[in-house]
């Protein structure tokens, strides 16, 4: 095994002085065995993790991966989501990507589609093509797959998106997986926890 190099041992030496930017360092030499560190996912991932504590964005943001990824720490979409947000909130694009998947697909955080599209925009403007790509999944109508609808929104549950109010009504009332039952369900959740009202879905005319 090789020994670590003499640049290793200050930057360690930094660390423990409490250099949050030294941590992150050797967080990432441990990542790829780089100065005579072993390669070890579960060291960098302590280091990055000091560095994160004290509030560096980069750190934040490299933690949340891992959480999302299971890289160096067990996976865990609802923590990934909370580092996440602390370095989302501060511009970081990896960062909103991250937020915005756990936003717009439910993982980790309750569903909400307007805010994950949000956090993928975001994302998106700063060049993270993943980004785009789950935009253009998230525009999606859930009734009949049209690509890139953004015209109407289950005003219940926030969470279904429409081409149209005959879309709407065919998801909502649909023979194997009725959407009411859903909204029922997230309308008793709500008020279970004192949530705020939850309005009707938006109809057409005549309709139940």
């Amino acid at each position: 095994m090789m020994a670590p190099s003499e640049r290793a041992k200050r930057m360690r030496g930094a660390a423990e002085g409490g250099s949050a930017e030294a941590m992150m360092r050797l967080g990432w030499w441990h990542r790829k065995g780089l100065e005579g560190l072993e390669q070890d996912d579960v060291k960098a991932t302590e280091w990055i993790r000091k560095a994160a504590d004290l509030g560096l964005v980069i750190a934040e943001r490299d933690i949340a991966m891992g959480y999302y990824g299971g890289k160096g720490v067990e996976q865990s979409f609802a923590l990934a989501a909370e580092w996440g947000r602390k370095s989302a909130d501060q511009g970081d694009a990896d960062a909103q990507f991250i937020l915005g998947s756990a936003y717009g697909l439910g993982e980790g955080v309750k569903k909400d589609l307007p805010l994950g599209q949000r956090y993928l925009e975001l994302s998106a403007a700063q060049g993270i093509n993943a980004a785009v790509a789950l935009l253009k999944e998230l525009r999606k109508c859930v009734a009949c797959g049209e690509l890139d609808v953004h015209h109407m929104i289950c005003s219940r549950c926030r969470n279904r998106r429409y081409c149209d109010g005959i879309c709407q009504l065919r998801h909502w009332e649909s023979a194997t997986d009725p959407h009411k039952l859903h909204c029922v369900k997230r309308r008793q959740s709500a008020a279970a926890g004192g949530g705020a009202r939850i309005l009707a879905p938006t109809m057409l005319p005549g309709a139940r």
